[in-house]
């Protein structure tokens, strides 16, 4: 541990107190609030408005928006990329102050548990592609959904907590319940618009994504019970390795068979400049397949709530994506 890091965590509160919750939730707005006060032209107009918030009116509106004579175009590009990730990062402490205060168990069932809001989130995002959503789309639209999923995520493992210490259930079968629910509500509502409308559903769409994410996974775990490296077969990494290939396979079939483009900006240029319509499924599956390895060999080294935080963010990046794009082919969107 470096001098710098020592020092830093000497003059920072313990994590989970009281003076370190105020610190790390207004830190940002304190430091945002400043730049926009100091530069609001820069930060607000030519930051904020046309790579965060200026795509997501735009994709609220279907076309692109303009403020101030600042034109925004919908979806992703490079900065609000760059944003999401870090403001993901950055979430990860939090997160774990969290689950710690509720001392939960950090283990695979909490991480299915999570695995039907996540589900939940992608067909909430396929509903606002189809125009669902009316005057709520824009909760619904990169990066508003995803605090919409945290509140409710939060709040289910308050009740999970609850539901624990009374004995009357746990908190992976609470989160669980609550995202069963939303996702059930969510892709019966894609399914019944699908049956509403003249055209015939694609069915044959999320059949054959969950079908080669499904087959690609079965073919890991085989393959890891041939290589000499431990916990390569642990539940959180078919989880992992499912999602990220749930949604290289949407971007396979959509790019191959329907004339689609990937959405995200680093797996759109790779297509790009490849032109090879799988070459997103084959990037997923060797970053995945690297960064799957790497954790595996590090599982006895790492922190263990370190370890399953990164190991499920694996999964839980790629797992939405999935859902939203077989949804959206599906019904033709």
């Amino acid at each position: 541990m470096s001098t710098v890091t020592r020092r830093v965590e000497i003059a920072l509160p313990a994590t989970g107190t009281r003076e370190w919750w105020v610190l790390y939730l207004l830190a940002p707005v304190v430091l945002v609030g400043a730049a926009l006060l100091a530069f609001p032209t820069l930060v607000y107009d030519r930051f904020v408005w046309q790579y965060l918030w200026g795509p997501v009116v735009a994709d609220a509106a279907g076309q692109p928006v303009t403020y101030e004579g600042i034109r925004a175009v919908r979806g992703y590009n490079a900065v609000n990329t760059v944003t999401y990730l870090a403001a993901v990062v950055y979430s990860l402490p939090g997160l774990r102050a969290y689950l710690d205060a509720l001392d939960v168990t950090y283990d695979a069932q909490l991480a299915y548990g999570f695995a039907p809001i996540i589900v939940a989130g992608g067909a909430m995002r396929a509903l606002e592609d189809i125009g669902l959503l009316g005057d709520y789309a824009v909760l619904f639209i990169t990066p508003s959904i995803y605090f919409v999923v945290t509140a409710v995520t939060v709040l289910a493992l308050g009740v999970g907590a609850l539901a624990r210490d009374r004995d009357i259930g746990s908190i992976p079968s609470t989160v669980g319940l609550v995202g069963s629910v939303w996702a059930v509500g969510a892709v019966g509502w894609a399914l019944w618009y699908g049956l509403s409308m003249s055209a015939p559903l694609r069915v044959w769409v999320p059949v054959a994504t969950t079908g080669i994410a499904l087959g690609v996974t079965a073919l890991y775990y085989w393959g890891a019970s041939v290589v000499d490296v431990a916990h390569l077969r642990h539940p959180l990494f078919l989880l992992a390795v499912f999602g990220q290939l749930w949604d290289g396979a949407q971007n396979l079939i959509g790019v191959t068979f329907l004339g689609y483009s990937p959405k995200l900006v680093v797996t759109n240029l790779v297509y790009q400049a490849t032109g090879f319509s799988g070459s997103t499924f084959v990037l997923k599956l060797l970053v995945t397949g690297g960064i799957v390895w790497y954790l595996a060999d590090a599982k006895e080294e790492m922190n263990h709530t370190w370890w399953w935080l990164m190991t499920f963010f694996i999964g839980a990046i790629g797992l939405p994506m999935g859902v939203r794009g077989s949804l959206r082919m599906m019904l033709g969107v």
